[in-house]
């Protein structure tokens, strides 16, 4: 008898089908295959819409003026919270006996030479009730000539020379020493700067003192000058004792502050709000 060689293979066949596992129900596709460009405009993306990038987001108009409000309190304008350094000082009070004679125990202390003078007497406030020479700020080192100057300004003026204007000195060369100051102007009834109508100048209250020449041995008498870009250590001496001088008193004024002090270190102890110190 001749068999068709499919009914050989059909046994074969049965008996892989039964092998295999199949599911009951066949899986639903979860993803359309095919790239979001061949896509039809009106089929949607099958995942979540990606969130806003934070450069996208925009706040509504009130959240947003809010924003504002809290920058601009966190970053006040420095105008209006930095204190007026050139604002009116009232004129300083005279020191009681008590304060005069702590002044004068730590002028001695220090080793400073001074002396009180009678007061000074001017018109439209100005005046000196307890004026001080100060003939030596320290031990060996002169001012000259005579002055007439608060007894704060005399105790600044010395700590100053001991402090900053001696270490700096000794640092010009071996064997150097400060030997003696020079000063341009103490006590002057005048307004700011000189200027007719200006405010008036802590000069006229005996409150400051100008430095114009340091004297040396061992080393050439210095100048006060316009000295930036030197390189050298005259520069570097100028502008250490310029520098220091904030540490004891309230305004330090000197060459690259304006053209009135090119010529001088204007030292004072003026008092201002907050403790501000104007050193420029």
């Amino acid at each position: 008898m001749r068999f068709s060689k499919g009914l050989f293979l059909l046994p074969a066949l049965l008996l892989v089908m039964a092998a295999v596992d199949l599911p009951d129900e066949a899986p639903l596709p979860t993803d359309d295959p095919r790239p979001a460009e061949a896509r039809s405009p009106a089929e949607p993306d099958a995942g979540p819409a990606a969130p806003a990038s934070p450069d996208e987001t925009t706040p509504p108009d009130d959240e947003a003026e809010a924003d504002q409000a809290k920058d601009d309190e966190a970053v006040p304008d420095a105008a209006e919270k930095k204190p007026d350094p050139i604002a009116d000082a009232p004129p300083p009070e005279p020191l009681s006996d008590a304060e005069l004679a702590a002044c004068e125990a730590e002028l001695t202390r220090l080793g400073a030479v001074f002396m009180r003078l009678d007061p000074i007497e001017g018109e439209g406030g100005c005046g000196v009730p307890q004026p001080y020479d100060l003939p030596e700020p320290a031990p060996g080192v002169t001012l000259e000539p005579d002055t007439q100057v608060t007894c704060p300004v005399a105790l600044a003026t010395a700590r100053w020379v001991r402090d900053v204007a001696q270490p700096a000195a000794r640092a010009l060369g071996e064997g150097v020493a400060l030997t003696g100051l020079a000063h341009a102007s103490t006590y002057v009834c005048r307004g700011r700067n000189g200027q007719p109508g200006a405010r008036i100048s802590e000069h006229a209250t005996g409150g400051a003192i100008d430095i114009s020449r340091f004297l040396f041995d061992g080393h050439e008498p210095l100048t006060i000058v316009p000295r930036k870009g030197q390189g050298n250590i005259e520069e570097a001496f100028q502008r250490t004792v310029q520098a220091g001088a904030c540490l004891h008193f309230t305004t330090v004024l000197g060459p690259g502050s304006d053209a009135f002090h090119d010529d001088h270190l204007h030292l004072d102890v003026a008092a201002r709000r907050s403790g501000f110190r104007l050193c420029q």
